[in-house]
């Protein structure tokens, strides 16, 4: 897919991604969960040339988080991304993007080791722990 459009709850932040697919995984890390009450669903655009933002740049407030970013609208919160500026790599909040949950390709858990017990996806999946090798 290209041109991926996507926005926050209320609309004032609008992302497009200029080329993805359907891959959305979950990560079980502890800042993830403290951060969204559960796993947060991502997706993967990768680089910033990936990443536009035509509408709301300015409403996006950023939390820096030892190495990392982590955007949310300013004026309703929602969680937008994750981003490490040293590696130019973007992770985004997979339901910002209708067209790509629709179809969404649920194939990977991260820190997998460090999800608790009290929740778990049906269905089977690749998970990795901490250290990104396989479980």
């Amino acid at each position: 897919m290209t041109n991926i459009h996507g926005h926050c709850l209320c609309g004032a932040v609008e992302i497009v991604i200029k080329e993805y697919g359907t891959f959305v995984y979950a990560c079980h890390c502890e800042d993830c969960r403290r951060m969204s009450s559960g796993p947060v669903l991502s997706v993967d655009p990768g680089p910033k040339e990936n990443v536009e933002f035509p509408r709301g740049e300015d409403k996006i407030a950023v939390y820096h988080d030892e190495e990392i970013e982590r955007g949310f609208c300013s004026v309703c919160g929602t969680t937008l991304f994750w981003h490490d500026p040293e590696e130019n790599h973007y992770c985004m909040n997979a339901e910002l993007f209708d067209d790509i949950i629709r179809n969404a390709s649920f194939e990977l858990e991260l820190f997998y080791d460090r999800k608790p017990d009290y929740y778990s996806f049906a269905g089977e999946r690749k998970k990795l722990d901490c250290e990104f090798e396989e479980i």
